[in-house]
């Protein structure tokens, strides 16, 4: 019989392997570790051209320049845009002729409707030159700049008053109860109600008791007593619900947001309509954010009734860059040169640029401006409630910027003085962006928002406890020090109308 094998219990020790065998497995392990390692840094090292070679300059070489190197990248950035530009275009004439073959009747007159669009998008760049405005000076030191409109979507006129009540009508109406199944806030204080003659059967008769109680914020109607009803207030106007199967809330309930005027059209020398602004230093990766971010824009800027008209991106660099003739473009001079390229913190001339451009006429093609960033997507058009009254901005609550909180103080009173501006708890959780603020409110709080970015640059204290978001914070102070003060509408996401930030929001908003 063949004799039987025993195989080793668990715990036991393998059979010790041979010298040979242990050194076949040794080199055989090598080798895949090199080849490993060789596909790794071919895959991670820049493919320079052989005359090029960065490792065969000295340190005096082209690519010891950080600027060169930027520079060079750029140039490899936009060659390989400029290769997918002509592919896209060479596939879309083989489309339209193709199109073509089929007769000149509907499918013609499609065709020759896009190749209006498409001709409309290659249009170059209109150059509009910015005179000086009047007496103030508007233009500053700076003297005359540029604005590079497209003509696209992007130079439409805004609204007359009377279409843009009729658009601001058509809206459907905001429930001001802002009822959440399923969801409950943190830390509401009661309130004593007075239920004289208040009947209790469904969630929102609570929100018809919170409205006739003094004070109250804050409503909740739970299933279990289906009877009565929380009433109290909350620790912030705008506090963000939990919600959602994370949070397996039984309850349902809302918010009573303070009442904010909407705009009509009471700016008689300005159109109504939001004119998107972001700002740029012109990197490369900038850049493409900003390609992709300006189609989304115009994808939404084409639904009807839209609110989005206008777009310029403005540019802080001391040249001109790839973009300037395929985005809307006005360009500033910037404080900090060293940025055109990289610094320790790309954005330290965001507010200076924006103080500046709000003395063109470019900024003043439409009533509101939307200060937005190149990392944004566009979902949908804005409605219409958006644009409030001066003096209000329409913006989004940070969970992070919190000016009161015991770690963020030291910097705090540095940017803000509590004597003149108020506590520092009343000072708006909030940022530059999204913001969508009637233009004469930003041209007044730009100038002092760019004073305290600038303060903070220079301070290490500023820098050190705020970081990445201390010109976030710089614009909540500069709101805040302006008289009147900046207000502020902004309530949190399901009901929030201008941003979500996924995967943290679990629902698309208003």
């Amino acid at each position: 019989a063949r004799e039987m094998k025993r195989r080793p219990f668990p715990g036991s020790s393998p059979p010790r392997a041979s010298r040979g065998a242990k050194i076949t497995s040794s080199a055989l392990t090598l080798f895949i570790a090199a080849c490993v390692y060789a596909l790794i840094v071919d895959r991670v090292t820049p493919h320079f051209p052989k005359d090029e070679d960065p490792t065969a300059a000295s340190t005096l070489g082209r690519f010891s320049d950080e600027r060169e190197v930027e520079a060079y990248v750029r140039e490899r950035v936009q060659s390989r845009i400029d290769a997918y530009d002509a592919r896209a275009a060479a596939t879309e004439r083989t489309k339209a002729v193709r199109r073509g073959e089929k007769g000149d009747g509907v499918a013609g007159t499609e065709r020759r409707a896009r190749d209006d669009d498409d001709e409309s998008d290659r249009a170059p760049a209109k150059v509009i030159e910015e005179g000086e405005r009047d007496e103030r000076g508007r233009l500053g030191e700076q003297g005359a700049q540029t604005a590079r409109v497209m003509d696209d979507i992007s130079s439409r006129d805004g609204y007359d008053a009377e279409e843009w009540r009729r658009i601001r009508d058509a809206e459907t109406p905001e429930d001001e109860c802002h009822e959440l199944p399923q969801s409950d806030y943190w830390g509401p204080q009661p309130l004593t109600q007075s239920v004289e003659g208040v009947s209790i059967t469904v969630a929102r008769d609570c929100c018809e008791l919170c409205k006739k109680t003094a004070k109250c914020q804050f409503w909740r109607h739970d299933p279990a007593k289906p009877n009565e009803c929380f009433t109290g207030t909350l620790i912030n106007d705008y506090l963000p619900p939990m919600y959602g199967e994370e949070h397996n809330r039984k309850t349902t309930s809302g918010v009573l947001y303070p009442k904010k005027s909407r705009y009509d059209a009471e700016s008689t020398e300005l159109k109504t309509c939001v004119h998107t602004m972001i700002t740029s230093n012109g990197s490369p990766y900038m850049n493409w954010q900003t390609r992709v971010f300006y189609q989304t824009w115009k994808k939404a800027a084409s639904e009807k009734d839209s609110v989005l008209r206008h777009f310029t991106r403005i540019l802080h660099r001391s040249t001109d860059d790839s973009l300037m003739d395929l985005v809307p473009t006005w360009r500033a001079d910037p404080t900090h040169v060293e940025c055109d390229n990289s610094c320790d913190y790309a954005v330290k001339d965001r507010a200076r640029a924006i103080a500046e451009w709000m003395k063109s006429d470019d900024s003043r093609r439409c009533s509101h401006i939307l200060m937005a960033e190149t990392d944004y997507l566009f979902i949908r058009s804005p409605p219409p409630s958006v644009l409030l009254a001066k003096g209000i901005s329409y913006g989004f609550l940070f969970g992070y910027i919190v000016p009161s909180y015991p770690d963020a103080k030291e910097a705090s009173v540095l940017l803000h003085d509590v004597s003149k501006d108020g506590p520092l708890k009343d000072v708006y959780q909030t940022g530059n962006a999204p913001q969508c603020i009637h233009r004469d409110d930003l041209e007044r709080v730009a100038p002092v928002w760019a004073d305290k970015v600038e303060f903070g640059e220079s301070n290490e204290v500023v820098k050190r406890v705020f970081g990445w978001v201390r010109d976030m914070y710089a614009w909540s102070f500069a709101a805040a020090a302006v008289r009147p003060k900046l207000e502020f509408e902004l309530p949190p996401v399901p009901f929030q109308k201008l941003m979500i930030q996924p995967p943290a929001d679990i629902a698309i908003g208003q």
